[in-house]
This record gives C-alpha cells, sequence and structure tokens, in this order.
C-alpha cells in the first residue's frame, strides 16, 4: 500500500502537500492507535472539502480504510464541521455500506482555525500535540479527506495525483464556485471558469 501511494505521487491535500508515504512510514514506526480525517475546512471561504465529501462518500470512506491498514490504526474518526448536514448524512451512509464499525463520523464546531491539524486534534481528543511534536507523538495520524480520496484512486485505479478539487472564490469573483482542475492549471484559467473577475 505505501508503495501504491508513494508511486502515484499522493501528497498531503489539506495545504502542506507533505509526501503522503513519508508520513505513513513515520506514523507506522512510532505506532498508530486512531486515524483522523480531516474534513473542516481551515478557511472560512473554501468549500472544496465539503463538495468532495457530499459528492464522493464512498471514496472517502475506501480511502480511509486503506490508510488505517496501511498504518495499522484500530480506527478512524472523519471530522466534519457542525454545520454540515448533508455531509454527515452522506459520510453516515457511506460508512454503512462500507459495513466499517471502526469509522465515525464526529462533528467539530465550526471555529476558525478548526480545520488545522493541531487545533483539529485537540478539539477531537483532548491532547495537544507537544511544541516541536507530531500527532504521532499521542497515536494519532491526520489526513485530509481529499488525500484519502487520492489514496483510494492510487491503490484501486493505479491513478496517480494529477487533479483536485479547488475553490474560487470571494467578492472579486463573478460566480464563485469549485472545479475539478488538472494540478498544474493557471489561476487566471479557473478564474475565467467561474466567470471572471467582478468589473
Amino acid at each position: 500500500l505505501a508503495a501504491a501511494i508513494r508511486d502515484a505521487g499522493i501528497v498531503g491535500l489539506g495545504g502542506a502537500a507533505y509526501p503522503t508515504a513519508e508520513k505513513l512510514a513515520g506514523a507506522t514506526a512510532a505506532g498508530i492507535e486512531t486515524l483522523i480525517l480531516n474534513g473542516v475546512e481551515c478557511e472560512p471561504y473554501i468549500s472544496c472539502d465539503e463538495m468532495l465529501m457530499r459528492e464522493q462518500p464512498d471514496t472517502i470512506v475506501l480511502g480511509a480504510r486503506i490508510l488505517q491498514r496501511a498504518v495499522g490504526a484500530q480506527r478512524t474518526v472523519i471530522a466534519i464541521e457542525d454545520q454540515m448536514g448533508a455531509v454527515n448524512q452522506a459520510l453516515g451512509d457511506a460508512v454503512r455500506r462500507a459495513g466499517a464499525g471502526n469509522i465515525d463520523v464526529v462533528k467539530a464546531t465550526t471555529l476558525y482555525p478548526e480545520g488545522g491539524e493541531k487545533q483539529l486534534i485537540q478539539a477531537l481528543t483532548g491532547l495537544e500535540v507537544p511544541a516541536g511534536g507530531r500527532p504521532a507523538d499521542l497515536g494519532l495520524l491526520c489526513q485530509n479527506v481529499a488525500t484519502a480520496t487520492a489514496v483510494a484512486r492510487a491503490v484501486t485505479e493505479d491513478k496517480p495525483l494529477v487533479e483536485r478539487i479547488v475553490t474560487v472564490t470571494g467578492n472579486g469573483v463573478r460566480r464563485p464556485r469549485n472545479l475539478l482542475a488538472a494540478i498544474g492549471t493557471p489561476i487566471a484559467d479557473l478564474v475565467e471558469l467561474a466567470g471572471g473577475y467582478v468589473p
């Protein structure tokens, strides 16, 4: 599993873009009890992860199961914002379809910057990642839901990381939206697809 993830070029899609295979190797060596999939958006106007969780919950759950197995975790927590009712329903249904009794969907309070890895871990577990430490020091591994989706595609479809959903938004954008974009797409092209800038 780790080789397939490495060969597909999977990186963390929560923003840091750290190589997922390296993160998994460190977590496995440390001994992981719980995998946390972060579906809490880290910025107020971003909604790409919310859209992904609504539209592709089964792929996220499959990615969770693959990551859980890869690091030997006993359970997975998929963290979502408390106001994501449709997401809660979609992921809950996907967990039931998969018969994954060791995966829980948990609501976190929508409060900036709750989507940050260390803040989310503290909110979910009450534990604080030590200064200079990593979540693995607490027996935890945190991955973004989009990363889990990319992992599922890499392992089951042999698909490298070549695209991701991005949010194009703001007062200056004519028709804010989420777009599935090839990695390397110029921002100007994405803005054009969102109707261009407001004059």
